[in-house]
């Protein structure tokens, strides 16, 4: 902030000395100032002066001297002690009138602030000051800008405060900028509920004379709101962000507070607008929307979010993201690309458990016989904290292809499991494939005999 400050500044310095070095001024001037100014008897710099201004001038900034199709190449290095040492001879000389005292601090002030010697820059500053009312009233209201973003650059918040209420009190009206540093220098010093009250007077000044309303000058009542725990304001201050300038870290906050006062379904539908709007970059990003949106028993669109963030890199395949995309497929009964996840993920398989997500897609699909295979694989693999199931589940897939003996053989295992109602299940499958198999046999005693 300091370095932009420093750039501003100088910037501003050289575009008013290359128009009138004798005269530092905005462009601006409003009637009150007119009416002041009329009573300020301001006497002008005399040549032998001006002389000696522009020789500083050109010391500090030895561009300020080129013409146009110059080289810049073949120019001296700028020389602000050069300057210092020059000004410093004329700077105290009885002669010197207001005016010409003053533009000798001013550009003395840029020569010291150039050299980053800013007690020097506010000293030379403040001798500007005091040649009021010397000086035309713009001038003076140009170095008390100056001042307080000095102060404010350097942190002296307290001080810049104070600049600004001289420049508001001579300005006789208020101007949004400033409103916007002292809304921003309270914040600063920790007092929020100050803060909070002038930039919610800055927005009312911007809508009174139909400006519009710059981002920041929004953006400090969200950290205003923010300190002081008003989630409510938050998210008012965000939706107006948002209409207007749809930053993704408005939209990721906004959902945040949405979420902070329980308002889920607001949270997600913000979260998803983000992310049709291509904002989401992260993996986490796209992970946490699909997460929320299975949540939100809306599957398929989980699914397509995480194809996309593979597609696009930004997820990366690793057991737990295939096996989150698995998922997805299987909520949304999408069983084909579910059975092509669950397959893709037993490469990271630790343990059964992927092995038997894969045979209960492959068991869905009625392809009974890969289903076996993965059930077996599950039991390989181990790991299970109730392997009983995966014999039960198993069984299944074998009565369906009639594979009675090693469907029986299967729900006998999976009677050792403690849970009652699947022992009681599997008894009730044994007790049908029993019967199935004499009706078989008898059905077939009956054909040979014919």
């Amino acid at each position: 902030m300091r370095k932009l400050i420093r750039k501003t500044a100088i910037a501003l310095f050289l575009v008013v000395a290359a128009t009138h070095p004798s005269s530092p001024v905005v462009p601006l001037v409003n009637a009150a100032e007119k009416k002041e100014q009329e009573k300020r008897r301001v006497m002008p710099v005399t040549e032998q002066i001006n002389r000696r201004l522009m020789e500083a001038r050109v010391l500090i900034d030895p561009a300020s001297e080129l013409e146009e199709g110059d080289d810049e190449s073949e120019l001296p290095p700028p020389d602000p002690r050069g300057a210092i040492e020059l000004l410093n001879k004329i700077k105290d000389r009885k002669s010197l009138n207001p005016s010409e005292r003053a533009n000798v601090h001013y550009l003395l002030a840029f020569a010291y602030y150039s050299l980053e010697d800013i007690p020097n820059a506010v000293k030379s500053y403040e001798m500007i000051l005091a040649q009021s009312p010397g000086i035309k009233i713009r001038f003076e209201l140009t170095v008390l800008r100056s001042l307080y973003q000095i102060q404010m650059a350097e942190e002296n918040f307290r001080d810049a405060l104070e600049y600004m209420d001289r420049w508001e009190r001579l300005n006789l009206g208020p101007d949004l900028n400033l409103q916007f540093a002292r809304a921003n220098s309270w914040f600063q010093l920790k007092d929020y509920r100050e803060s909070l009250k002038h930039a919610l007077i800055l927005e009312n000044l911007a809508i009174e004379q139909g400006k519009p309303i710059k981002e920041l000058w929004w953006y400090v009542q969200v950290l205003d709101y923010s300190e002081l725990k008003d989630i409510d304001n938050v998210i008012n201050v965000l939706e107006k962000l948002i209409a207007n300038y749809p930053k993704k870290r408005y939209w990721m906050h906004l959902a945040a507070m949405y979420s902070e006062k329980d308002m889920e379904s607001q949270a997600l539908s913000t979260y998803y607008a983000a992310y049709t709007q291509d904002l989401l970059d992260k993996e986490s990003e796209f992970v946490m929307l699909a997460q929320r949106l299975l949540s939100a028993e809306v599957p398929f669109e989980a699914s397509q979010i995480l194809e996309e963030g593979f597609k696009k890199g930004v997820i990366e395949e690793n057991e737990k993201n295939i096996k989150l995309l698995a998922m997805a497929y299987t909520m949304a009964q999408e069983h084909t690309k579910a059975i092509d996840a669950w397959s893709d993920a037993t490469r990271f398989a630790e343990d059964g458990t992927i092995y038997y997500r894969l045979a209960h897609a492959l068991q869905s699909e009625d392809r009974h016989r890969e289903a076996i295979k993965a059930y077996d694989d599950a039991l390989d693999a181990g790991g299970m904290d109730d392997e009983s199931e995966i014999h039960f589940w198993k069984g299944n897939s074998l009565l369906q292809l009639n594979e009675y003996d090693a469907a029986i053989e299967a729900f006998r295992e999976s009677r050792k499991g403690e849970n009652k109602t699947r022992r009681r299940t599997a008894d009730q499958y044994i007790k049908y494939i029993r019967s199935e198999k004499q009706r078989i046999a008898a059905l077939e005693a009956m054909t040979a005999g014919l």
